[in-house]
């Protein structure tokens, strides 16, 4: 489980390089939630409420979709993969494709998008 968990949060991190970084979306609330893996950061872009309250609602709610449908989609590829590194690279691009479209949808229904998310365990987490 150790080295799923690993592999899926690898795959993700790399899949977010596309989404771009918080200074590119000005006037946004910056938030970050840790995963439900307990392993991966995710930060939020996130247009403000009328309220600060207003505005960490819909972060955590673009949150639980955003981390769920990501851990899903690792976990739901990672079945399917065959092994070996070409599996890998086909793996891996599909993930950043399901990933982005996951930040798109995030963005339309709660006005967060997810611009990072960083492993936070090991040497350099």
């Amino acid at each position: 489980m150790g080295l799923f968990k690993a592999a899926t949060a690898g795959l993700g991190l790399a899949a977010l390089t596309a989404c771009g970084a918080t200074n590119s979306y000005p006037g946004r609330t910056q938030v970050q939630f840790m995963s439900a893996d307990q392993v991966t950061q995710r930060t939020y872009a996130c247009l403000p409420g009328e309220t600060e309250r207003q505005t960490q609602s819909r972060a955590s709610s673009a949150h639980r979709y955003v981390d769920g449908a990501i851990r899903s989609a690792g976990a739901r590829l990672a079945a399917q993969s065959t092994g070996g590194f070409g599996s890998g690279l086909g793996l891996q691009a599909e993930l950043n494709a399901e990933i982005a479209e996951i930040s798109r949808q995030s963005e339309a229904e709660y006005r967060c998008v997810l611009v990072s998310s960083r492993n936070t365990s090991g040497p350099f987490g």
